[in-house]
């Protein structure tokens, strides 16, 4: 039992893995990740990768999501998914906003 806390009653693994959650919950916070990560991009009017900040700031939000759902899952996993999903994340927003990136783009092209 090395691994694993005593948190308000319930047993914990410390060392969870993002793969070892439900599908269900998987589901839920790439859900969660790229709704919140795609309302960073459109308010910081960029069609790029967010700066470290920003990411930083949306990954704790979505850490706090997931903990208001009881879903336990060690920050630093769902900080290294939320790393490796970025590019699949801005591509995603290119294809969904297609009219708002050309919008963007243009904004940039005139700086």
């Amino acid at each position: 039992m090395k691994n694993h806390i005593k948190v308000n009653g319930k047993l914990l693994q410390t060392n969870k893995r993002f793969s070892q959650l439900k599908e269900s919950q998987k589901n839920w916070i790439v859900a969660e990740l790229y709704k919140l990560y795609h309302n960073k991009m459109k308010e910081k009017r960029t069609t790029r990768k967010l700066s470290q900040n920003d990411r930083d700031t949306v990954i704790s939000t979505l850490y706090e999501q997931i903990r208001d759902r009881e879903i336990w899952i060690p920050y630093g996993e769902v900080k290294k998914f939320a790393f490796h999903k970025t590019t699949k994340i801005v591509k995603s927003f290119e294809k969904q906003y297609p009219k708002l990136n050309e919008k963007i783009e243009a904004e940039h092209a005139k700086k």
